[in-house]
């Protein structure tokens, strides 16, 4: 018994040394077998001969490995500058007709996309429409570029209309464009007095992007064109809540709505909030202004060199200045001490050196620019002050 077990273990130790053996001559056969004619990307950029890549155009067969170098040779060539380059490798490609659906797909995509650098918008159009019908990824790149492409022309109801037909694929990213895209469209319905228009387009690109900071913008922006500032306030602050940094845009309105309807002490909280969340120095200075107006000089231009000492500014410190100097306001010690470590700060974080080539700016010294590259190019950085108009 234990003889035949011994057998039966060499037998299966032979199956096994047999197909280790016929594994590895196949891999070394395929790897013999496969043609070393592929250069890499670099030589044929380094080489940059037309001559040598019409050679390898036509050859009889490609395959995947060489249809990966001509795709990479493709886009390296498009990222350098020589479209017409690129161009005329994928339309050699795109015309063979021993390539899969797929590839030819990808063909044609770098095409599109090569027309599209080279400005041939028109062309490039027409290949990125003809790839929405595609699917998975190639369809996600056609849609992003198509809409690219329309925005750079300023067609907004292009891609409004695709979105509305379903020829775009459904992505978080391209329902953001999309959305900006109808904003667009609500502004100008705004711009015409459209109202009716306005509100439609408004709540689509709220309904493709729940997000949509803007379409929250242009309602308030039309709620307080037509003196309705509750409204607007409703709408600026929906705003602000979904994107802090929409306060940039509607600060300067949102704080006079809240005059309008005499609530300082909400314009206060919002603003205070505003301040925190985006810190967005202007909010900072308009609460500061509100709260003059409502507990005098003295608490207001505490509490504003309270926020400055946590987090220094330029302009902040300007409005403080501005603030003391207006109402003839004398610093104590203690307050002068905070001012002085304010400042402080504030030059701490300014670049010492700038380079005079590329306009890097550093705060260490550097023989050779970190960005250009360049040597000898580092000056010392001294901020350039608007001139003075002379009357004459």
């Amino acid at each position: 018994m234990m003889d035949s077990a011994l057998v039966y273990v060499l037998l299966l130790l032979g199956i096994a040394i047999g197909w280790t053996l016929g594994y590895r001559f196949a891999r070394q056969v395929k790897k013999e077998s496969s043609p070393d004619w592929i250069p890499s990307v670099e030589f044929l950029l380094a080489e940059a001969n037309d001559a040598s890549l019409e050679r390898l155009l036509n050859v009889p067969q490609l395959d995947d490995d060489a249809i990966d170098l001509f795709l990479k040779l493709g886009r390296s060539l498009r990222e350098k500058g020589e479209a017409d380059r690129a161009i005329h490798l994928h339309q050699a490609l795109f015309a063979r007709t021993d390539l899969s659906r797929n590839t030819q797909m990808l063909l044609e995509l770098e095409l599109a996309i090569d027309y599209s650098y080279a400005g041939l918008l028109d062309r490039a159009e027409r290949l990125f429409v003809e790839l929405l019908g595609a699917r998975g990824r190639i369809q996600e790149q056609a849609s992003r570029y198509l809409v690219e492409l329309y925005e750079e022309e300023g067609e907004w109801q292009r891609i409004f209309d695709l979105y509305r037909e379903k020829k775009l694929a459904g992505s978080a990213s391209l329902n953001k464009r999309i959305a900006h895209a109808v904003c667009e469209l609500a502004e100008s319905a705004s711009a015409r007095g459209d109202y009716l228009e306005t509100q439609q387009f408004c709540r689509q690109a709220l309904k493709i992007d729940s997000r949509c900071a803007r379409a929250f913008v242009v309602q308030g922006d039309m709620a307080y064109g037509q003196k309705e500032p509750r409204e607007a306030i409703r709408c600026y602050l929906k705003a602000v809540d979904v994107d802090s940094q929409a306060i940039v845009m509607v600060l300067e309105r949102m704080v006079d709505s809240f005059q309008h309807v005499d609530d300082g002490s909400g314009l206060v909280a919002h603003l205070a909030k505003q301040w925190h969340t985006s810190q967005y120095v202007p909010a900072l200075v308009a609460k500061a202004e509100c709260e003059v107006e409502m507990q005098g000089i003295v608490p207001a231009m505490t509490t504003l060199l309270s926020e400055l000492a946590a987090q220094p500014s330029n302009l902040g410190f300007f409005a403080l200045v501005e603030l003391v100097v207006r109402h003839k306001q004398q610093l104590d010690k203690s307050q002068l001490l905070v001012v002085y470590d304010i400042l402080r700060r504030i030059v701490e974080n300014e670049p010492k050196f700038v380079c005079k080539n590329c306009g890097f700016k550093a705060k260490e010294f550097h023989w050779r620019c970190p960005s250009c590259k360049d040597w000898s190019t580092i000056n010392s950085f001294v901020p350039q002050l608007p001139k003075a108009k002379l009357d004459l």
